[in-house]
């Protein structure tokens, strides 16, 4: 066996692994694992970086004043009393702690909504009750993804360490889901609001936090996790899915904050800015006239337009290969769409010359090979035959397959780069 791949493939099972988290949480609890500050593998840098984490606070009194200067809640009582519990809750149980310990249990509890909503989804589909929202699904699970990783963020400074904070987060977690599944069913409506009311309240908790620590965070550097998720994994098309407000705005467009990482303020800033793109979706949710849109959609249409665009190239430039290639190679070399579709620059770009020009020739291509003069239905069956007669008529015969190939590769890079997700 390889040792690089020890510990992949399918986990345990739930009596393996749930006596072994046992086991784990008990030692905690009687102190057996080394305190970290007598852990000798810690860097000096490491140390004072623990420091200077511990010397952040975030004032609970300061997060209801935010919440009150944003008038009062409406909702029913049904979801307000326990949703005033829950947060008093927190601030009686983390005043004065770890403000990470108080974040890894928010967004471990914040995970459970979006889970919660794809399972009685995916449930009325099998039963065969609603089927409407089934593309909203996705964009719950890119919220879920996008909550995962703030709780690796947080995780990763230490919010985890205390044995009983991951306890209570777990059972908190487990409690909420429930509870939401129930809620769901009596009123799906209810149970959006209720994740809105949440999310808002994360947004006026972080920007508290951001606000009251602005100086030593700009100090500190982003940890791994943060940079993994907020630069490295940018060009996921999953890190924009949850940001409907870019549908129904397009002039803002996808935020991506990995672009100026620089310090854990800037990460704690991109968090509360995805809180609150989380409360956009929710109303988006609660709002029947308001259609809750994917921004994959933009990006699907887009690759569509560039596919046919290229298909419209080959078929119009089957006789000079060499001209099709020197163009690729030209697109391939960078090209920034945000500049591309402006107004200003559709009057001169090239890109979109060709992609008119493109989808212009694959139509006449179309029509050249049916027939001249003669209108073609393009169906399913029709394009099915319409490629058996190109290749065995010899429509392709003197062309080198290869350097087809070849130009082909070229433009499927050169969409990759046109097309930025």
């Amino acid at each position: 066996n390889d040792p690089r791949f020890d510990g992949y493939g399918p986990p345990g099972n739930i009596f393996q692994l749930g006596s072994q988290q046992f086991m784990r949480n008990l030692r905690a609890m009687f102190h057996e694992y080394r305190e970290e500050e007598d852990n000798p593998s810690l860097t000096k840098r490491q140390r004072e970086l623990q420091a200077k984490l511990e010397e952040l606070t975030l004032n609970s009194e300061a997060i209801w004043e935010r919440e009150r200067s944003r008038g009062e809640i409406v909702a029913p009582w049904i979801i307000k009393i326990p949703y005033f519990v829950l947060c008093y809750f927190l601030d009686v149980v983390f005043e004065g702690k770890n403000a990470f310990s108080r974040f890894f249990l928010l967004e471990t509890v914040a995970r459970m909504p979006y889970f919660s909503y794809i399972t009685m989804l995916h449930l009325y589909e099998t039963l065969g009750f609603w089927r409407r929202s089934s593309d909203v699904k996705r964009i719950h699970f890119a919220e879920e993804w996008n909550e995962f990783h703030h709780l690796l963020i947080m995780e990763s400074l230490g919010g985890d360490q205390p044995y009983w904070v991951r306890f209570l987060s777990q059972h908190s977690a487990l409690a909420y889901y429930i509870g939401l599944c129930i809620l769901w069913m009596l009123s799906p409506s209810l149970s959006y609001k209720f994740s809105e009311m949440l999310e808002t309240h994360a947004v006026d908790t972080y920007g508290q936090f951001i606000d009251e620590n602005e100086a030593k965070l700009k100090e500190l550097p982003p940890s791994l996790a943060a940079i993994e998720y907020y630069t490295v994994g940018v060009s996921d098309p999953m890190f924009g899915e949850y940001q409907t407000a870019s549908v129904s705005d397009p002039e803002r467009g996808i935020r991506k904050s990995g672009t100026n990482l620089q310090s854990l303020y800037d990460v704690f800033v991109a968090i509360r800015n995805d809180e609150g793109d989380h409360v956009s979706t929710m109303k988006s949710c609660l709002d029947p006239k308001e259609p809750v849109l994917s921004p994959a959609l933009e990006s699907r249409a887009l690759t569509g337009v560039a596919l046919a665009s290229s298909v419209g190239f080959l078929l119009g430039s089957v006789g000079d290969w060499t001209q099709l290639a020197d163009f690729v190679d030209s697109a391939s070399s960078g090209i920034d769409l945000d500049n591309v579709l402006t107004e200003s620059a559709t009057r001169s770009s090239p890109i979109l010359d060709g992609i008119i020009g493109g989808i212009a020739s694959f139509a006449n291509g179309l029509k050249e090979m049916a027939g001249d003069g003669a209108d073609l239905d393009v169906d399913e069956d029709a394009a099915g035959s319409f490629l058996e007669d190109v290749v065995g008529g010899g429509a392709t015969d003197g062309i080198e397959m290869e350097a087809i190939l070849e130009v082909a590769k070229k433009v499927v890079l050169s969409i990759l780069e046109v097309i930025r997700f």
